[in-house]
């Protein structure tokens, strides 16, 4: 089953699964997010996603870390059942930056209403509706989102977590046509504050990304004016920013 468990560093989310949960987890974003032509408005959005599928993609192929974890094997059933069997699993694992997992938990509520409209006939409720009450690919996506819900509950204070909660389920949290190179830039002064500063930060990144606050309107101001300038579309410039090459999570 998918897990998440806050970085040692408190960089990011670490997200554990074994390989079928990792191959239903991959399926259900590719199906939940669309085609590439589907959503123009979320193109930048799907590239994020995308991401994420990446990093789960090469840990299938044994590109990333992995952990061991028990299973319920002991040697009293072994015994009973006159069987030799590993009493521990391999569960995969990928890292995700806490702005990137945040931004990506959020965006995945707009792709899931996208998802179920274009299954459903229904005018409200449309999570309710026959095809989609016990659609798979929406289930394994909630499934994920709970388990982060979870991550971030034992990870930050209380107060914190109710807080960002609130930004992160409301109807007003929309990200059609959102401006993905601010995450890259907020990612990048996540990465640079110390260690304890994280955990007291993660809710204010949150609440950064929902806003759209000062900081995200002068980047998409200078990404205007560059994108007149080189015309092109403002989706296809790029930060003035680098990632470190070495990250410790």
């Amino acid at each position: 089953m998918l897990y998440m468990e806050n970085t040692q560093k408190n960089l990011g989310v670490s997200l554990y699964g074994d390989y079928l949960d990792f191959e239903n987890l991959y399926k259900a974003l590719h199906k939940i997010i669309g085609d590439e032509d589907e959503y123009r408005n979320f193109y930048s959005s799907q590239m994020r996603v995308l991401g994420l599928c990446y990093d789960i993609r090469h840990a299938m192929q044994g590109d990333r870390d992995y952990t061991f974890v028990e299973n319920g094997i002991n040697d009293d059933i072994l015994k009973f059942n006159s069987f030799i069997a590993p009493k521990q699993n391999v569960y995969l694992k990928v890292n995700i930056f806490w702005p990137e997992m945040l931004y990506i938990q959020m965006v995945l509520n707009d792709f899931l209403q996208l998802y179920a409209r274009k299954n459903s006939s229904a005018y409200v409720d449309i999570f309710k509706d026959k095809p989609n009450i016990w659609d798979n690919n929406i289930a394994t996506v909630r499934l994920f989102q709970s388990q982060f819900k979870k991550c971030l509950k034992d990870t930050i204070t209380k107060g914190r977590y109710g807080r960002l909660l609130s930004y992160m389920i409301n109807d007003y949290t929309r990200f059609s046509g959102y401006l993905t190179q601010y995450l890259d830039l907020l990612n990048i002064k996540f990465v640079n504050l110390d260690k304890d500063k994280r955990l007291e930060k993660i809710s204010v990144f949150g609440k950064r990304l929902v806003e759209k606050g000062k900081g995200y309107l002068d980047l998409e101001e200078q990404f205007e004016l560059a994108a007149e300038e080189y015309n092109c579309s403002i989706f296809e410039l790029r930060l003035n920013e680098e990632y470190p090459e070495d990250i410790e999570w």
